[in-house]
């Protein structure tokens, strides 16, 4: 079997996290156009309810499928690998089966917590069938990674972004055509008696995201026969020598155990980590409203003729959830799939004793997440009404609210990069507990910052910003703490964090000074968006001249990834 080692699984792992990502924000930003801030909000809280389900009954499942694998195939138990994948898929559909039929039984019941909660059980009920399908996905997708082919996860990722953008918005706009037309003629939306065309509007939001989703588990299911048909077809390297080789396999409860056992602390882990969305969709809109009330005028200039001061406070909880956090989610998880790439061979080498070679491993991960990390937190910030302007024009209302959120996100963006990646190592290499007890410290931290800054005027529309940070701050110091602790090394400061810090200032600087230059001496008229593009295009280029002026890490990484003999590239 052709083995791809870290760079080359990072390479194919990030290619494919870009596109989807691209993808998955166009989605985003034509959703939010057909939503607003307000109709965001209901699409955000339906994910701040079902993500934890979600994480209980799914994440924990690729890393523990990738250990199992990643080990079995280092002692060359090949029978028990294929015997590990069947009882996995047994074990962990059955279940999320069942959680799917509990989600739509009590979508109703759960939709109270939703903001705007007339008729959002429907998204959330709507959202049940996404279980089944990404359960069976992530089965065979951490198979795979195990077995360090990367690209039935990438293939599969870009095939469900791609049909979530098609029927997602293909399902949301034939609802609000539907909605409009129902309205014009019968003065009612989806049964719903409105007294004029505002009325209207907001009545169709839960609808129209309901239909949204829709599409999202219809586009889950075509990636998950995708990569059945994949495993069917194409099958995993493994040939019938190599299966008679060793025809001793574990029993299957003890193979259930097993994976149960590596599965629930992560899935603990990952439950805790989806508590900052709860804790933003129970504490931010209720906070808001009570600060409202003591300081009215800090909130005159959110207001609008579509948004009145009873549906402010579900509107900045839209817009920050919407567009800033959106915006600043997309970093993290293109460096947490560089944790998932190096997750086979660390997990082989930990699994054969060899710690030096699991501390290269981290090493090298935590080198491509700093180039990363430090140029896109810094950018963001700077940038920050720049890029909201850019990616969602005419949308000025929630801009206003999301752009001084995304501008304190910029530092949480960071600290969010450089922790993801360590906690699927801790998680997966026997560290579980202590990841579990960092992302409880940092919820608290979340919901305590939550409540001190929302209740302070000055602060409370950057108030969950403001904790975000706080509380990934802590997150990040223990996460790299334990991280090197558990191989007994020190990170190497000066390649790792000094220098790609160091780039970033410099060339967003630069950035910064060419906006002002470009704005100064070009027509009002030419566009700000071009403008924007410019600078961050100015700002990447001169981020690799900085870096290979300051060490050869871009040029090393460039070279293990296309030259075929480079020995560091396995």
């Amino acid at each position: 079997m052709n083995k791809q080692g870290f760079l080359k699984g990072s390479a194919i792992l990030l290619i494919s996290t870009v596109i989807t990502k691209v993808l998955g924000l166009v989605y985003r930003i034509v959703l939010t156009r057909f939503l607003g801030g307000t109709g965001m909000g209901c699409f955000a809280g339906t994910f701040s309810v079902f993500t934890p389900v979600m994480a209980v009954f799914v994440a924990g499942i690729p890393s523990t499928m990738a250990r199992a694998a990643a080990e079995n195939y280092a002692f060359e138990r090949f029978e028990n690998l294929r015997k590990t994948k069947r009882v996995a898929m047994v074990l962990f559909c059955t279940a999320s089966f069942i959680a799917s039929l509990a989600v739509a039984a009590a979508s109703l019941p759960l939709s109270r917590y939703i903001p705007s909660s007339e008729n959002s059980w429907l998204p959330l009920a709507c959202a049940a069938p996404t279980l089944i399908f990404c359960t069976a996905m992530s089965v065979l997708r951490g198979y795979y990674e195990g077995l360090h082919n990367m690209y039935p996860t990438a293939v599969s990722e870009m095939i469900e972004t791609v049909f979530k953008l098609l029927l997602g918005l293909g399902f949301a706009y034939a609802a609000r055509l539907y909605a409009a037309a129902s309205f014009e003629q019968t003065g009612t939306c989806f049964g719903i008696v409105c007294k004029d065309a505002a009325a209207a509007q907001q009545a169709a939001l839960p609808f129209i995201t309901a239909a949204a989703i829709a599409g999202t588990s219809l586009s889950s299911g075509f990636a998950c026969v995708y990569i059945i048909l994949y495993n069917k077809l194409r099958g995993d390297g493994i040939t019938r020598q190599m299966l008679h080789a060793d025809k001793v396999t574990e029993p299957s409860k003890e193979i259930s155990r097993k994976l149960l056992a590596c599965c629930m602390p992560i899935a603990l882990t990952a439950l805790i980590t989806t508590l900052a969305g709860m804790i933003d969709m129970l504490t931010v809109a209720p906070c808001l409203m009570r600060t409202m009330k003591k300081a009215p005028h800090i909130f005159d200039e959110y207001l609008t003729e579509s948004v009145t001061p009873q549906m402010l406070p579900n509107f900045i909880y839209g817009s920050y959830e919407g567009l800033a956090a959106a915006v600043a989610g997309l970093v993290p998880t293109l460096t947490a799939m560089l944790g998932k790439s190096v997750l086979p061979s660390a997990a082989e080498s930990r699994a054969k004793g060899d710690s030096k070679a699991v501390a290269g491993h981290i090493n090298k991960m935590m080198s491509l997440c700093a180039l990363i990390a430090f140029p896109s937190g810094l950018g963001i910030s700077l940038f920050s009404e720049d890029i909201l302007r850019l990616l969602f024009s005419g949308r000025n209302a929630e801009i206003a609210a999301g752009a001084p959120n995304l501008r304190v996100l910029g530092a949480a963006v960071t600290l969010m990069s450089l922790s993801l990646p360590c906690f699927t190592l801790l998680m997966t290499l026997g560290r579980s507990r202590s990841a579990v007890l960092i992302m409880l410290v940092g919820s608290a931290i979340k919901l305590g910052g939550n409540l001190l800054f929302i209740s302070i005027p000055k602060l409370s529309v950057i108030g969950p910003s403001l904790s975000d940070v706080v509380s990934e701050g802590f997150i990040c110091i223990a996460a790299l703490v334990c991280t090197y602790h558990l191989v007994h090394s020190r990170p190497d400061w000066r390649n790792v964090f000094i220098k790609p810090a160091y780039g970033a200032v410099m060339s967003v600087s630069a950035a910064v000074l060419l906006r002002s230059a470009l704005h100064t001496k070009l027509p009002k008229a030419f566009s700000s968006s071009i403008i924007t593009v410019l600078c961050i295009i100015f700002s990447v280029i001169m981020y690799l001249f900085v870096m290979v002026l300051l060490c050869e890490m871009p040029k090393n990484v460039l070279k293990s990834l296309f030259c075929k003999k480079n020995r560091k590239n396995t």
